[in-house]
């Protein structure tokens, strides 16, 4: 028995298809990043301010230094919370 052959797929589906494809991949790859910031304690200031602009338009957003020292400060409140 021998395989088929290459699929002939139209350029324009074919484009669409890998460029849908490269979106899911680079969603993905930005989700496995902020988790890994998330986790390692890297502030999100950018994602942080859209949050604000989308749910809390009324409100003015925290400025970027105020916006690192309360993230580090609900970082380390929690003494019990670290193995080390």
């Amino acid at each position: 028995m021998s395989s088929p052959g290459p699929v002939a797929v139209p350029l324009k589906a074919g484009r669409a298809a890998s460029v849908s494809r490269l979106a899911r991949v680079r969603h993905a790859l930005q989700r496995a990043l902020a988790i890994v910031r998330r986790i390692i304690g890297v502030p999100d200031y950018e994602t942080y301010l859209a949050h604000m602009r989308r749910h809390y338009p009324q409100c003015t957003p925290l400025d970027p230094a105020t916006f690192e020292r309360e993230r580090l400060n609900d970082r380390y409140r929690s003494l019990g919370s670290r193995c080390c």
